[in-house]
C-alpha cells in the first residue's frame, strides 16, 4: 500500500471521527440551520462529568481556554461564556430538571458560582455576578433548591423553583446575647447582709391588685426586599438530532 493511500485513509478516518462525535447545529433567529464542528470532543480535555435525570450522561470540556457543557445522544452543546476556569461542584435531580451548580473563575473575580438547569434539549444557566468569593449554603428538597450567600451583613438568597430562580436579599440577624445576673445577685445578698436588722413596722393591710396581663411579643419587622425573578444568561446552544 503506497504512502498516499495511508495518507488519504488517514484523512477520511479522521473526517468520519469529526462526522460522528465532532458536528453540531446552530439555529440563528430565522430558524436557519447552520452546521458547526466540535473540536472539544475530539481535541478537548474532559473535565467534569455528570448524569441526567432520564439516565444519560454529559461531560464538561474544555478546549484553548474555553468551556462547554455536551449531553445525550442529540449532542447538545451548551458554551460556558466569560470564564477562564470551571469545575461541576455538584448536581441535584429535581423535577426531572438536572442542576448543576458549577465554580468559575472570572476576570473580574477569582471564586463566583453559575447553576445551569438542563432538561432534555433545553438549558438555562444564572451567574450569580454579584457574589464574589462567597460558598454558599445549599438545601436541596423534593421541588426547591436553594443557595444562600453570605455578604457582609446581608445573604443574598436564590432559589430555583419550577424552572424558574427567585432572588431575595435577607438581613443577617445579630445573635442574642445573655446576660447573667449572678454577680449582681452576689453583690446584693452582701449588701443585705451587712445592714442592720431593721425593726418590724407595722403595715396597714393593703387591696389586692389584680396582675397584668402578660404582654404578648411582636413579631420581628421583615427588612428584606419583595422576592424577584432572576433572569437567565442568555446563550445560544447548539444541537445535531440523529433521527433513526
Amino acid at each position: 500500500m503506497s504512502r498516499h493511500t495511508l495518507t488519504l485513509r488517514s484523512f477520511l478516518i479522521l473526517g468520519l471521527i469529526l462526522g460522528l462525535s465532532g458536528c453540531s447545529v446552530r439555529y440563528d433567529k430565522n430558524g436557519k440551520i447552520l452546521f458547526n464542528t466540535d473540536l472539544a470532543s475530539v481535541l478537548g480535555n474532559e473535565v467534569g462529568q455528570f448524569t441526567l435525570a432520564d439516565g444519560s450522561t454529559g461531560a464538561l470540556r474544555e478546549l484553548n481556554g474555553r468551556y462547554s457543557l455536551k449531553w445525550s445522544n442529540l449532542m447538545i452543546e451548551r458554551p460556558i461564556e466569560g470564564v477562564s476556569w470551571a469545575r461541576i461542584i455538584n448536581q441535584y435531580h429535581i423535577e426531572g430538571h438536572t442542576l448543576l451548580l458549577l465554580k468559575v473563575a472570572t476576570p473580574s473575580c477569582p471564586a463566583q458560582y453559575r447553576l445551569v438547569d438542563l432538561q432534555s434539549t433545553r438549558s438555562q444557566e444564572w451567574a450569580f455576578t454579584g457574589v464574589c468569593d462567597a460558598g454558599p449554603d445549599i438545601t436541596a428538597s423534593a421541588d426547591k433548591l436553594q443557595l444562600n450567600f453570605l455578604t457582609g451583613n446581608r445573604i443574598e438568597q436564590f432559589n430555583w423553583q419550577h424552572g424558574e430562580v427567585y432572588h431575595r436579599r435577607l438581613p443577617v440577624q445579630p445573635p442574642k446575647t445573655v446576660v447573667s445576673s449572678s454577680n449582681e445577685k452576689v453583690k446584693t445578698s452582701r449588701k443585705t447582709k451587712a445592714q442592720p436588722v431593721a425593726k418590724p413596722v407595722k403595715r396597714t393591710p393593703t387591696k389586692t391588685v389584680d396582675p397584668l396581663p402578660p404582654k404578648v411579643a411582636q413579631p420581628e419587622l421583615d427588612n428584606s426586599l419583595p422576592t424577584e425573578i432572576y433572569a437567565p444568561t442568555k446563550t445560544r446552544q447548539t444541537s445535531l438530532e440523529l433521527k433513526s
